[in-house]
């Protein structure tokens, strides 16, 4: 479904995402929310190639790639160290010169863009979905902008812009954990979404008896009979066995 390429030799490499959201999850979400459970392990893991740190003071920006010994202010763009020769050492002619940057401040006072390394392929009739690592417990101080890459025929550098939220103090985009987690996304379901209608009932007088007898099944049957936490979880996995 999905093609990763690698272009930084350093950092850790896209894997699938988990369960346990990178770990971070609470136990009890952990094995008994299977509604969480799912969402977090629904898609791949982007990291970044290296620990960055950020300083912003709402106007000027100031990054740091060695813990914040030596701090230098961002202009428009800086590439990964070593990577633009190496680049221009391993592409034809024709694209010398050309190697995406790694930071780059955009026109919006407090957003930039970063690359992580990465030009991700998909199959025909799925692209991706990029966003923050869904439930994962990260530093603070920022948020990662979504965004819809059609990456069955973009092949790019895959950015993420981000909007910086914390003033005066560092912001470390760590390099061992999920900067970005990657969620397929059907180019075809989207277009029935553009589509489609939006249905609203409303009030109860409008529930049919349908409705009533799913919602006897799904909340007043658990209600009167429930013994343990985590009896959806133990549904959805016997429902998901018996398919396979």
């Amino acid at each position: 479904m999905i093609t990763f390429y690698h272009l930084v030799g350093e950092g850790g490499l896209p894997r699938r995402a988990t369960k346990c959201a990178s770990g971070t999850l609470p136990v009890n979400g952990f094995r008994y929310c299977e509604p969480v459970r799912t969402a977090s392990a629904f898609g791949w893991y982007v990291y970044l190639p290296m620990e960055l740190w950020l300083l912003w003071d709402g106007g000027e920006v100031q990054w740091s790639i060695d813990q914040g010994e030596t701090w230098y202010v961002l202009g428009s763009a800086i590439q990964y160290p070593g990577f633009a020769s190496a680049f221009d050492a391993a592409g034809p002619e024709s694209i010398q010169g050309y190697a995406p940057p790694f930071l780059t401040r955009t026109n919006d006072d407090g957003i930039l863009q970063i690359w992580t390394g990465q030009i991700a392929r998909t199959e025909e009739g799925v692209g991706a979905y990029v966003r923050a690592p869904v439930n994962v417990s990260g530093p603070g101080g920022y948020d990662v902008l979504e965004g819809v890459i059609q990456t069955e025929w973009w092949f790019g550098p895959l950015f993420a812009n981000i909007r910086l939220r914390r003033q005066g103090r560092p912001i470390i985009l760590r390099n061992d954990q999920p900067f970005l987690q990657l969620q397929p996304f059907s180019t075809e379901f989207a277009k029935r979404f553009e589509a489609s209608k939006t249905e609203v009932v409303q009030g109860l007088d409008h529930l049919s008896e349908k409705d009533w007898t799913d919602y006897s099944g799904t909340v007043v049957r658990r209600m009167k009979t429930r013994e343990r936490l985590g009896d959806y979880a133990v549904e959805v996995r016997k429902r998901e066995k018996a398919l396979t």
